[in-house]
């Protein structure tokens, strides 16, 4: 095998994390932090809160992900950077994420502690008006004053006031 290109260091947390990882998930995750410390650049930037950090897919399935991040080695170290394990576990939930981001002191301190990301991108998304949709006068018409038909009028007529 070839000389490691990278140091690697762990947040002791990580390390347990390891641990608790099954046995056929645990044995992937080792492996792809040795090819990760030879050079494989296998991983992908992570964006938001965790920038600077990188994901890494373990299992085929992608359902258990590591946080890793690229950063300088410690002087005593013979190499010049080195990968560091900051967590590894589920995705599920975003899990793995947000305890990366406990790990960090990444967290939004504006954001209330018991609320879940999962469903905040849901309300979000919910509140959201897409940019592309024309504004439409009726509506903004219809909440102050709502329009008056006949229960007998037909559906088209219907159609043709909402529009």
């Amino acid at each position: 095998m070839s000389r490691a290109r990278f140091a690697f260091a762990a947040h002791p947390d990580a390390i347990a994390d390891l641990r608790e990882l099954p046995d056929d998930i645990r044995d992937l995750a080792l492996l792809e932090l040795q090819n990760l410390v030879h050079g494989s650049d296998d991983c992908l930037p992570l964006t938001g809160r965790l920038a600077g950090f990188h994901k890494v897919y373990v299992d085929p399935a992608v359902s258990y992900r590591m946080v890793i991040q690229f950063r300088p080695a410690p002087p005593t170290s013979t190499h010049k950077r080195e990968i560091y394990l900051v967590a590894a576990g589920a995705r599920e939930d975003y899990a793995v994420y947000r305890t990366a981001q406990l790990r960090t002191n990444r967290t939004d301190l504006n954001r209330p502690a018991d609320t879940d990301p999962v469903a905040e991108a849901r309300v979000q998304a919910a509140r959201s008006r897409s940019p592309h949709a024309p504004f439409d006068q009726t509506a903004s018409l219809s909440a102050t004053a709502p329009a008056v038909t006949s229960p007998s009028a037909p559906a088209a007529s219907r159609k043709a006031l909402l529009r």
